[in-house]
């Protein structure tokens, strides 16, 4: 009797004053987040190295917090963890970097000759058919069509290839740039992890104190796995990709493997978008390296996606690679090259709190049924 009572009184309407409250609070929310979007918007090019700075110090705390647990002070298994990420970028801007823009330098001068080789191989193939079926007279239609769609290609590829360079200059000098704030950024958001922490806990209403902690939780669960599990899965499709194609005597496998691992951060598009420039450099060699080529990349998408995927990310909590996409054109539209860095990490916060709410909602179901 008692339950039906304060059942009932639960479900009385809320006064007319409490729902413009209501409606008001939830104005202030939206002007206040309109106001923080339109001030990062302003200060876009400001906050690049602090952002990424931030990225790179949540998807390296869960090694620090590694070290941590073995017996090392908290500052020293950040320093390690630090000097690790410094070595790693010297080797990749020493030794890869060069190596890939001397790779692209070629593949520009040379796309000519694969285009010609390409496109002979196409016309030997569709004269071999005409010579058995007089009647199709294929090798007339293609060569029509080849004429039209290439037209310019070969002048388009040099421009595009160069203008690629003039940006990969320009990112580097970006980078180098931000090396002088990011590296700070990411040391001292490491170190302070636990007071930062403990400030964003401070500044929640305390009467609500358990659900915006489990809430963080929830998010922490959908970011962390997506960011980490991506930088993985892309390393791992990278040098596959380039040491696969360097074993079959493939050109240019550096950067094939770049382009395919980059890609990779949209799921699944990595192997696929490599397969494209390796089956076309594969067929100016031979049937087997076209046939080695698709096995190569049929086996990584296999693995990728049956065997490494499933371990270094949780299922339940994967980003669709639609919304991957849609994040990054629209991140990348608004906001340049802050928002192209900082996109997916939004598109996790605002999938993580989609989940905390559907939990919410099947606890307050699950509680309701046992009254």
């Amino acid at each position: 009797m008692i339950h039906k009572t304060h059942e009932r009184e639960s479900r009385l309407p809320e006064t007319r004053e409490e729902k413009v409250t209501e409606w008001l609070k939830r104005f202030y929310y939206l002007l206040i987040l309109a106001l923080v979007l339109y001030l990062v918007y302003l200060l876009r090019d400001v906050l690049v190295p602090f952002v990424l700075g931030g990225l790179l110090a949540y998807a390296l705390t869960p090694a620090a917090r590694f070290l941590n647990k073995r017996g090392l002070s908290w500052k020293l298994s950040v320093v390690i963890v630090f000097l690790a990420l410094l070595l790693f970028f010297a080797l990749l801007f020493f030794l890869i970097i060069p190596e890939a823009l001397s790779q692209l330098k070629a593949l520009a001068s040379s796309a000519p000759r694969y285009i010609e080789d390409f496109v002979g191989k196409i016309l030997e193939a569709a004269r071999a058919l005409d010579a058995r079926y007089p009647e199709l007279r294929l090798a007339e239609a293609v060569e029509d069509f080849l004429r039209n769609f290439l037209g310019n290609f070969e002048s388009y590829l040099q421009t595009i290839t160069k203008n690629i360079l003039n940006l990969v200059s320009l990112f580097m000098s970006v980078l180098f740039l931000g090396f002088v704030v990011t590296p700070f950024a990411l040391y001292y958001f490491m170190v302070d992890a636990a007071k930062i922490r403990g400030a964003l806990v401070r500044i929640l209403p305390r009467e609500r104190h358990r659900e915006y902690v489990e809430l963080l939780r929830d998010v922490d669960r959908v970011v962390g796995n997506f960011i980490r599990g991506r930088l993985i899965l892309s390393l791992f499709v990278g040098s596959t990709v380039t040491v696969g194609l360097l074993a079959m005597g493939i050109e240019f496998p550096l950067v094939i493997g770049i382009i395919a691992g980059i890609a990779d951060v949209i799921p699944y598009l990595g192997p696929i978008v490599g397969a494209i420039p390796a089956l076309l450099f594969a067929s100016t060699k031979s049937l087997w390296h076209v046939v080695g080529v698709v096995a190569l990349f049929s086996s990584i998408n296999f693995v990728e996606g049956v065997v490494v995927t499933p371990r270094v990310m949780g299922k339940e909590t994967g980003l669709h690679p639609v919304t991957v996409l849609f994040a990054l054109l629209v991140g990348g539209k608004l906001f340049g090259a802050l928002g192209v860095i900082a996109a997916i990490p939004v598109a996790g916060v605002l999938k993580g709190i989609l989940l905390h709410q559907k939990k919410a909602k099947q606890k307050a179901t699950e509680h309701g049924n046992t009254l």
